[in-house]
């Protein structure tokens, strides 16, 4: 009975690591373009505004169903009020910005079917993906608006592009007040997405992927609490005052009173400046990769 026993522990040890050797661990490296946006407080609308995105991929590829990926990422996001045709809120709340984002990412892939880049027996798979990233943002916003007719927030015709943190629009960077701490321009997100891998021929791959980033900031576009009053912001800083509130109402106000000084309006003081659902905000890598098989090491027993 024990004899039989061992030689059937025998023959499954021996027999198993076949069947895993037949599979290659392999390396890849490869080109990623597409395009980034955002999701939060000045857009609501998934590829709207989307910018050209670049990357650079590694991948490891551990066997048929898992892959290590790191990558970096460069891109650009924006969001604009204009856009919204409905929340009328919103559309005289007249705020719009731009950010560069530059992302370093860790990934697992699972794929759904068994894939092996080079193969013909599984030359093909959808996927998902998840991990941890890290990134960088800077949002901006134009001093002056050309295309729109009230807007001459900027005492001129300035229409550079202003960077917003350092100014704290909300009054985080006022010493009126003190409960409100700047927002860190570098944080950590958590990427989840979908895709589909092709095997092309014995060393390249195309993937195709969408992927929305999870944050933990409602302020990639500058927009996360409340209307600081123009008064004590003036006092610091001018053109943090002209940036931090930006409504149709006051721009028409000013308009129509040229001798008019920003200060004087405080309608909007302590009012809710970012959207009320209190969601952090999320952004989005989504294209293709082409890849090219660097490494085959030796079989292994993967058990």
């Amino acid at each position: 009975m024990m004899k039989k026993w061992l030689l059937g522990c025998l023959f499954i040890y021996f027999s198993f690591p076949t069947q895993a050797q037949s599979f290659k661990p392999s390396t890849e490296v490869g080109v990623f373009t597409g395009t980034s946006y955002y999701i939060g407080d000045l857009n609501e609308n998934h590829f709207e505004l989307a910018q050209p995105a670049l990357g650079l991929i590694y991948r490891n590829n551990l066997n048929r169903r898992f892959t290590l990926k790191a990558s970096a990422w460069s891109g650009e996001l924006r969001g604009n009020d204009k856009m919204n045709n409905v929340d009328t809120a919103k559309i005289n709340r007249n705020l719009h910005f731009r950010s560069p984002i530059m992302e370093l990412s860790g990934q697992i892939e699972f794929n759904f079917f068994a894939y092996e880049t080079g193969s013909n027996r599984y030359p093909f798979s959808p996927f998902i993906f998840t991990g941890i990233s890290f990134f960088k943002h800077n949002p901006q916003a134009r001093r002056y608006d050309t295309e729109n007719p009230f807007d001459r927030d900027g005492y001129g015709t300035s229409n550079e592009w202003i960077e917003l943190q350092q100014l704290g629009t909300e009054g985080q960077n006022s010493a009126h007040y003190p409960e409100k701490d700047p927002y860190s321009l570098t944080q950590l997100a958590i990427p989840l997405g979908i895709g589909i891998k092709w095997s092309l021929g014995e060393k390249f791959s195309l993937v195709a992927e969408y992927g929305m980033r999870k944050t933990f900031t409602d302020y990639l576009d500058d927009v996360g609490g409340t209307y600081a009053d123009p008064q004590y912001l003036a006092m610091e800083n001018m053109i943090a005052a002209q940036l931090s509130d930006r409504t149709i109402d006051l721009q028409e106000f000013l308009a129509n009173n040229p001798t008019a000084d920003i200060t004087v309006w405080s309608q909007n003081a302590g009012k809710q400046r970012a959207n009320p659902n209190g969601w952090n905000d999320w952004y989005t890598f989504a294209g293709i990769t082409l890849s090219f098989k660097i490494i085959k090491t030796p079989k292994v027993c993967l058990f």
